[in-house]
């Protein structure tokens, strides 16, 4: 009888590793502390390229920790109305600050050299290439002008010593516009020529919170860029979103601040923003995100429904972390929501490729829709709303809301998991480019 010998395929993964990158925004201070102290295990960190005047030396102490450091040019801001006012204005490889939005012929060969100075004397590991936002109204020819700049900072890179530094190319546009095939095609064998390592797509439209057909159609819509054969990056978002594109395997990771940069609006992009009101008090709101729960509650809210009974277990308890008490999970926020990001991928990362959807469906959501469900159950006292001066009957609204929405996503990543099947194509993995990471086998 003739033995038959299969071999096992090399290099075969059963575990793909997950990408997660930490966008630092503006409270690089915080983002220090936290990573100093071991509160916020990051191995992949986004810089802006209008902050770095601020955040170089973060940056290069954060590589010398073996941290994979990626430079966002902030192009797309810069070309917009909206935008381009803001910090991206001192943005190192401008020649002068712009009194008026970039256009097309503003990225010049000189202006394609002077981003690749920059990625290299910062010491880049990736570096986004300046791409913009296609859904603009006033010019449609976006893609080619952008796609002809990632080629030259390819060279650019390579002629100034930076051939090791990655380009990774960023997607920018609504969910809708690319849900048509035709679309999606046309930007895909755009993409598949470019000299680019990831593509990073940053979706208008997306939100925080999953929706039932939004979440369907973004999962469906991603899978229309396997085949150009590049890992595929989330970007501007976290939370359950992100870990069921990550599950269903048509996303390599994500990208996101902590209780910031996590989601992404282009709606009022092509607009002149009005002057602001010298008499207003600016002051960001302290969100509470509360672990697995796939939604935050402003601070007072969250104290509030801590109140009720079974409120503070419920709320100061999940799966990967647990706080004390209310006032500690309100003044630690960002740690808390850092750790939840980090050990909940690391979790979903331990799980099989083939078995990471009925993972996520069984466990994940499944958590996420009980926990909403008992969120929705508590009820403060109207005394206690009328001290806090929360609207106590539109908090309830809002909590019962987000529980039928959970059920509904639950439902119909069951139906898209049915219709799937265990063996659908899955997106290529994100490599990671530092060496010192790879040494002591950080794959995150």
């Amino acid at each position: 009888m003739t033995k038959v010998v299969v071999p096992f395929p090399k290099g075969q993964r059963l575990r793909s590793p997950l990408a997660q990158f930490f966008r630092v925004g503006d409270s690089h201070n915080k983002f220090a502390e936290m990573f100093a102290s071991g509160g916020l295990p990051a191995s992949r960190v986004v810089f802006d390229s209008g902050r770095l005047n601020r955040q170089t030396a973060l940056a290069k102490e954060l590589k010398a920790e073996g941290v994979e450091i990626t430079i966002d040019t902030g192009a797309a801001e810069l070309s917009s109305p909206a935008r381009h006012g803001t910090f991206v204005r001192n943005s190192a490889w401008l020649t002068k600050v712009p009194m008026s939005p970039l256009g097309p012929d503003d990225f010049t060969t000189e202006i394609i050299e002077r981003i690749a100075e920059m990625a290299v004397a910062v010491g880049a590991d990736r570096v986004l290439a300046p791409s913009h936002f296609l859904g603009d109204p006033r010019f449609d020819g976006w893609l080619k002008v952008d796609a002809a700049s990632c080629s030259a900072l390819r060279a650019a890179l390579d002629r100034l010593g930076g051939g090791r530094i990655r380009i990774d190319y960023p997607v920018i546009q609504s969910v809708q516009g690319l849900v048509d095939p035709t679309s999606r095609k046309a930007l895909a064998e755009t993409l598949s020529i470019l000299p680019v390592d990831a593509i990073w797509m940053r979706l208008s439209g997306l939100g925080k919170e999953p929706g039932p057909q939004k979440v369907r159609s973004l999962i469906r819509m991603l899978s229309g860029f396997h085949n150009i054969g590049k890992p595929v990056i989330l970007d501007y978002c976290s939370g359950l979103n992100s870990e069921a594109t990550e599950a269903f395997g048509v996303a390599s990771g994500s990208a996101s601040g902590i209780l910031e940069l996590d989601q992404f609006n282009a709606r009022d992009w092509h607009k002149t923003p009005e002057e602001p009101d010298p008499d207003a008090r600016f002051a960001r709101p302290r969100i509470v995100q509360v672990p697995g729960l796939g939604r935050g509650f402003y601070a007072n809210e969250f104290e509030l429904l801590a109140k009720s009974r079974g409120g503070r277990k419920l709320l100061l308890q999940s799966e990967f972390v647990t706080v004390s008490s209310v006032e500690e999970m309100v003044r630690t926020r960002k740690q808390v929501q850092a750790l939840h990001l980090v050990r909940s991928q690391e979790a979903l990362q331990s799980v099989p490729d083939l078995n990471r959807a009925g993972h996520f469906l069984s466990k994940t959501m499944a958590d996420a829709e009980r926990r909403a469900k008992d969120v929705s159950f508590l009820k403060p006292t109207e005394a206690q709303a009328q001290a806090a001066g929360i609207d106590l009957t539109s908090l309830l609204k809002r909590t019962r809301a987000h529980a039928e929405t959970m059920g509904k996503v639950a439902d119909a990543l069951e139906k898209l998991h049915e219709e799937r099947g265990t063996e659908s194509p899955r997106v290529r993995a994100c490599d990671f480019n530092v060496d010192i990471a790879l040494r002591r086998g950080d794959q995150r």
